[in-house]
């Protein structure tokens, strides 16, 4: 979560990131990739014949065609007050040689291993040059590497990867098993995962501060005050990042286990060839078809839904229909894929996603899921049925649902408020965490009786509910319909009544909602976008309106947190 507030007047605020999952959202990924310089590369220089320096080996993809002076000026402002005793690098090279003191080693890694120079980070691996006359060896002596990019399966024991290196590995067609394909950093211990994802944000900052100077400079403008070293060096922020950094705010050590309130399961096939509810392993080499495991062993996944999954799995078996299969101009069968919500008093809400059935198999299938769920013990209080005709399991807004058996809602607490939830709404996966980040967020946003607050990208409306009697009023604005109706019941089911809720694009509801404010009224926003982030026109409503002194930036990619930032903070022309 991010408080972007225009950072060109103390006070210095944080940068933090909430915690509410192990890194599953790495969905997509491959070996890393490593490229090998040309045999006709020159040789590397001669090794330092004092014993009292350590040679260092950084390596970036960006160092490409650029200069030894050019890169020694770059490490001089990040490695603050670190000698640089020589820089060498010729312009070809991807890697350089840096020499700095022993007692300095720790400190330089520190600043420079992961920094993003222009649009890739750096590596800082110890390393001595080779001595003077030696020759890289060639692609076929022993030891040699190719020189085409080489994709690396497994990183080297002791080896910590950064997120975007688990994000390359996982491209492989061959990840590894379903607790490498549904949760890489289970691999490593919580604190290590926490630092992991604390330097991935950094990397982010670090990223829209480079790139904010580099914008300013092709569009000849000033940069920003806070794109500059004092600036860092004021706030006591990491190098070359705008502002400070809080610490990760992790989940508790008691509710890792079995955490997420919401889990996606596919029905396929496993590896044998028999039905299985559970995870994508993998994709077959034609590009369609999926390899299911099972979620038995997947930590982060509450045993109510292992249940779960195995009724379903035997409920489809005994079924007279078959498994949703695809292929080139063809699609076949029926079950496709099964959706669980959990409360935190153990309620469940079930939607099962199909092909499009007649009315007769409709009533055959809804039996068959009823009949499985209500028979398995899982307190069960809510199942639908959706209807999705597509390649993907993503179904287009506004599929046909039908609500087949219980309650239409889930009621979730929250910030000791109630929130009735429905199958397509959107809610933070992680119960103990959100709290955590709702509560940072409300902290940074300072709402007050004379301040409106904009809820953008609501949801069922929890953050606006939550801040709500804090301010004078809260507007939240959604795309999703059903969400929006659930955001006006949640209000009304807390007796909260200083709230207005807006269904539609929010770059079409923004600029309207935005002329009627009071003009008396400060106003202040949160937004929670989806991953690519918010639209251009939202972005410029948001510069245009005078009262909007506050923005909290909830992200959950910070790829897209990166381009967003630019464009809300790039000085004006004028």
């Amino acid at each position: 979560s991010s408080d972007l507030f225009h950072p060109v007047t103390p006070p210095y605020q944080p940068l933090t990131m909430a915690e509410s999952k192990e890194g599953t959202d790495t969905k997509t990924g491959a070996g890393t990739e490593t490229a090998a310089a040309s045999t006709s590369a020159p040789a590397e220089p001669a090794q330092e014949a004092a014993d009292e320096n350590a040679s260092l080996h950084l390596q970036c993809r960006d160092f490409s065609k650029l200069s030894s002076m050019k890169l020694e000026q770059w490490l001089v402002q990040q490695a603050t007050g670190i000698p640089l005793q020589k820089v060498f690098k010729l312009p070809s090279w991807n890697y350089a040689f840096v020499t700095v003191a022993p007692d300095q080693v720790a400190k330089f890694k520190e600043q420079i291993d992961g920094v993003q120079f222009r649009k890739n980070s750096i590596t800082v691996k110890d390393g001595k040059p080779r001595a003077a006359g030696s020759a890289r060896p060639r692609d076929d002596d022993e030891g040699g590497r190719s020189a085409k990019r080489q994709k690396i399966k497994e990183f080297p024991p002791g080896y910590v990867p950064t997120l975007k290196d688990l994000k390359d590995k996982m491209k492989n067609k061959d990840p590894g098993d379903v607790l490498q394909k549904s949760a890489p950093l289970l691999s490593y211990d919580y604190q290590t995962q926490l630092n992991m994802k604390g330097t991935y944000v950094k990397s982010a900052v670090r990223s829209f501060t480079k790139l904010m100077e580099k914008k300013c400079q092709d569009l000849n403008l000033d940069p920003p005050i806070w794109t500059g070293f004092e600036w860092s060096k004021g706030a006591a922020a990491p190098i070359g990042c705008a502002c400070p950094l809080d610490e990760p705010i992790g989940t508790p050590a008691e509710s890792l286990e079995g955490y997420r309130n919401k889990c996606e399961f596919s029905i396929g096939k496993n590896e044998a060839g028999d039905i299985e509810v559970g995870f994508v392993l993998k994709v077959t080499d034609d590009g369609f078809g999926r390899i299911v495991a099972p979620s038995e062993n997947v930590p982060i996944v509450p045993q109510a839904m292992k249940l779960l999954c195995k009724a379903m799995a035997a409920a489809v078996r005994s079924s007279p229909f078959g498994i949703f299969e695809r292929g080139k101009g063809w699609k076949q069968g029926v079950w496709r894929m099964v959706m669980a919500r959990l409360s935190s008093t153990g309620e469940m809400l079930v939607l099962v996603q199909t092909a499009t059935l007649s009315d007769a198999d409709k009533e055959a299938v809804s039996k068959v899921i009823v009949d499985a769920l209500q028979g398995a013990d899982i307190n069960v209080v809510s199942i639908y049925l959706q209807f999705n005709d597509e390649s993907s399991d993503a179904a287009k807004p506004g599929s046909p649902l039908f609500l087949i058996h219980g309650q239409p809602q889930l009621r979730m607490r929250l910030l000791g408020l109630n929130f009735d939830i429905g199958p397509l709404s959107f809610y933070q996966a992680n119960n103990v965490t959100c709290e955590l980040l709702y509560g940072r967020a409300l902290d940074w946003l300072r709402p007050d009786r004379e301040v409106a607050m904009l809820d953008i990208c609501c949801g069922v409306g929890t953050i606006g509910l939550c801040a709500s009697q804090r301010c004078k009023k809260v507007i939240g604005l959604e795309i999703i319909a059903e969400a929006v109706e659930s955001a006006k019941a949640n209000a009304a089911l807390n007796g909260v009544e200083n709230t207005d809720w807006r269904v539609g694009k929010a770059e079409e509801t923004l600029p309207k909602v935005l002329e009627e404010i009071d003009p008396s009224l400060e106003v202040c926003a949160v937004v929670d976008p989806p991953r690519p982030g918010l639209h251009p026109v939202v972005l410029k409503a948001m510069r245009s309106c005078p009262q909007l002194s506050r923005i909290v930036y909830v992200s959950c990619n910070p790829e897209s947190l990166v381009e967003d930032v630019i464009k809300l903070t790039l000085p004006r022309e004028s």
